[in-house]
């Protein structure tokens, strides 16, 4: 794969994951948004407008992503680009998460992936656990023998997955279902990082 293609492709995995935090834990579960701690007394006026801001950032970063992709697409025909530009968006999903506990939750403590709860490091968890499965997952690929899928189905499906999450994360927040929060929230991601945790020790 050539060197070219990584950036793009990372970039493009960094902005899935700033998506994905926006859809499913501003909007659907709102456990959290931008500045939950920074500003607590504010209202959901306030918080739209910054989570808004927040979803324009991975909007650049998403648009650079593919220009750099459109600007090197000769690469995409190469052996293994197919394969490398998943891994590598698989990288740049998980170093997302990883950057996110680390320097929002953390060391400017802008917010926690739970507001409210007795023990926030908990669920801050989650979100580590979702960057080591991205940046696994990567690792993995790339030492994955084999050429893999061609490149331009790739390309083109990583494009589609960013047009068809981009207009989601803008939609508002409202009020979220309680059956579809419980069954995110305490069902599917502690089995989700249980699961990971068995499959990254059985490849060890």
């Amino acid at each position: 794969m050539p060197h070219e293609l990584r950036l793009p492709a990372f970039l493009l995995g960094f902005a899935l994951g700033g998506f994905f935090d926006g859809i499913l834990f501003h909007q659907i579960l709102q456990w959290h948004h931008l500045l939950s701690l920074w500003a607590p007394e504010e209202g959901m006026p306030f918080h739209v407008v910054w989570d808004g801001l927040f979803h324009a950032a991975h909007y650049a970063v998403a648009v650079f992503g593919l220009g750099l992709l459109w600007q090197h697409r000769e690469g995409i025909a190469a052996p293994r680009a197919g394969r490398g530009l998943v891994a590598w968006a698989w990288i740049g999903f998980g170093a997302w998460h990883i950057l996110d506990v680390v320097l929002n939750h953390w060391v400017l403590g802008m917010h926690r992936a739970r507001i409210g709860v007795a023990n926030p490091l908990a669920y801050d968890m989650i979100f580590v656990a979702l960057g080591v499965v991205g940046l696994m997952l990567g690792w993995l690929l790339l030492r994955r023998p084999g050429s893999g899928a061609r490149g331009a189905p790739v390309a083109t499906g990583l494009a589609i997955l960013l047009f068809a999450t981009a207009p989601v994360a803008a939609l508002p927040p409202r009020d979220p279902d309680p059956a579809i929060a419980s069954l995110l929230g305490g069902r599917l991601l502690p089995a989700f990082c249980a699961s990971w945790a068995r499959v990254d020790y059985a490849a060890r």
